[in-house]
């Protein structure tokens, strides 16, 4: 939402916002001119003409409530994503359960490196180009969601996807019907481009498929990868021909498969080998994305947006090509998906000796029975801990902190800006 603001905004539009917390985000949109209103009310639609809302907002919200009795022009976000779209000659749109915000920056930095005329929507923070890149009206990159089928609502000329693991089942019947929207997508593409390491991407068998991986079947194939300090090197070949030696700045090996993703749809676009090089060399990665946001007695504080238990092993993997000494706090994300996802989260923790829970960030849900972070502690048992206030988070964190360690701060919520105001 906050892209989208900023975008309109940028056209000379008269934007205004609310939201029920402060926060970088809303600061940064208030710098720039947005009116921002912390809570809602009928009060807030004022003299708009156009009011714009998220899935996360209910139906009888104070604000939508007020935009729909007046007879305004009232759309979703992800219909005006639609839209602001249709005004480019060519959209990729990124999906997939994870990889999404990662493989939108990097595809944007190489689209910078070729001088495209680009514009980016990412549903994250890059350290370069923020969340919302306007340079041009050409070739338009977003990340497209899942959440409440909102993917069936964005048509892009080349989709990109790292992988169908199940989320967001609060919205679907079934994992089966959340795989048939993804192939729905796919299918009004020109060209899908499909990592061949996700067991479900392999399962689409339209002809417009493009493999990337490390099947050697693969049109694009990583091979002939080294580490170093938990940052990869690796080659690029297209049907056998080596294209590039590509240096990464970035941490773990997911974010090699994510540069690969990267590099496969800016080659199908028709972007030139020499950018895709440069401009994922040039990525230094995305903010909350295993962002080193201090330091307690020598360890290394990491915030990840991790929320998914893949993506939560992912991270992990990438700080033990670090260290062994980790300690992970985990805040999780909505009760549906910690209920759905229960046993998964539990087989993940498992091989992590240092766990705590925090206090559950519930962003649109009541709590839903079995599904909070005192549930999942419970259920992990052993040696986890669990808090609810961040101050005595952070007195535990500095009794345990161990020079040369890492302390992971896991998840999607309000921790990571707690966190960011008490090391400060």
């Amino acid at each position: 939402m906050s892209a989208l603001a900023e975008y309109l905004l940028g056209f000379g539009f008269e934007v205004s916002g609310s939201d029920i917390t402060r926060s970088e985000r809303t600061e940064r949109l208030q710098s720039k001119g947005v009116k921002i209103f912390l809570g809602h009310c009928a009060e807030n639609v004022g003299d708009a003409d156009v009011v714009v809302y998220n899935d996360a907002i209910k139906r009888d919200n104070a604000e939508l409530a007020e935009a729909e009795n007046r007879g305004l022009y009232v759309l979703s976000r992800a219909a005006l994503l639609s839209m602001i779209s249709e005004n480019f000659g060519v959209v990729a749109g990124v999906c997939g359960c994870h990889g999404k915000t990662t493989v939108t920056c990097m595809l944007a930095h190489i689209a910078k490196a070729a001088g495209e005329e680009f514009t980016a929507h990412i549903g994250g923070e890059d350290r370069e180009l923020g969340g919302m890149a306007s340079e041009g009206g050409n070739l338009f990159i977003s990340e497209v969601c899942e959440f409440k089928k909102n993917i069936a609502k964005f048509t892009a000329d080349y989709a990109v996807c790292m992988s169908c693991a199940p989320d967001h089942l609060d919205c679907y019947k079934s994992e089966e019907e959340l795989y048939e929207t993804y192939y729905a997508f796919f299918k009004k593409a020109k060209k899908c481009v499909l990592f061949d390491g996700d067991a479900v991407l392999n399962a689409y068998s339209g002809d417009n498929a493009v493999r990337f991986g490390t099947d050697k079947n693969s049109k694009y194939v990583l091979f002939d990868a080294s580490e170093k300090n938990g940052k990869y090197s690796f080659d690029i070949a297209r049907w056998g021909e080596t294209l590039a030696r590509i240096n990464l700045s970035v941490y773990g090996k997911h974010n090699a498969y994510d540069a690969l993703g990267a590099a496969s749809v800016a080659l199908e676009i028709g972007l030139p080998v020499k950018a895709v090089k440069k401009g994922l060399e040039s990525f230094t990665g995305v903010k909350r994305r295993f962002e080193e946001i201090g330091g307690i007695k020598g360890a290394k504080v990491i915030a990840d947006y991790a929320h998914h238990p893949d993506e939560i092993a992912a991270t992990v993997a990438a700080a033990r090509e670090i260290t062994d000494k980790i300690t992970a706090v985990f805040q999780p994300h909505t009760y549906s998906r910690t209920l759905f996802l229960k046993e998964r989260f539990k087989e993940v923790f498992k091989g992590i000796p240092d766990v705590i829970l925090y206090k559950t960030y519930a962003a649109r849900e009541n709590y839903v029975a079995g599904g909070g972070a005192y549930d999942l502690y419970k259920e992990i048992g052993g040696d986890a801990e669990y808090f609810e206030d961040a101050g005595k988070l952070l007195k535990t964190l500095k009794k345990r902190a161990d020079k040369g360690g890492i302390i992971l701060i896991l998840g999607a919520g309000d921790l990571y800006d707690e966190m960011k105001k008490l090391l400060n």
